[in-house]
């Protein structure tokens, strides 16, 4: 597992079968490199995210057929790095993300 901050959301019009409707998102890792990672969680740019590769990324769907090995598996509300407090990022009313994605109901699929 890697933590990583999501930069986008990537919009794609043709996609292999076995990516069905999943959403996707872009992410950047500690040493700026960008990936592209499975979404179930309804992660939004400038969240921190917690993701699951390789084989296990697949798994951690509930739809094995899916074809991807990065899959994010949380969303990060704060962690402590190092003796840093590192806080997730917040939307304009400087709620939580997590808290503004409970109200706002399913992500949407790409």
């Amino acid at each position: 597992m890697e933590i990583m901050q999501v930069q986008d959301e990537l919009v794609v019009t043709r996609r292999v079968d076995g990516l069905k409707s999943m959403s996707l998102r872009v992410l950047v890792d500690q040493k700026g490199a960008r990936n592209v990672a499975v979404d179930t969680v309804g992660a939004h740019p400038g969240n921190w995210v917690f993701t699951i590769s390789g084989s296990a990324a697949r798994h951690a769907l509930d739809d094995n057929s899916i074809l991807t090995d990065l899959t994010i598996g949380g969303i990060i509300d704060h962690w402590d790095d190092g003796g840093k407090k590192t806080e997730g990022s917040k939307d304009e009313a400087g709620r939580d993300q997590t808290d503004a994605q409970r109200s706002a109901g399913s992500p949407k699929a790409a």
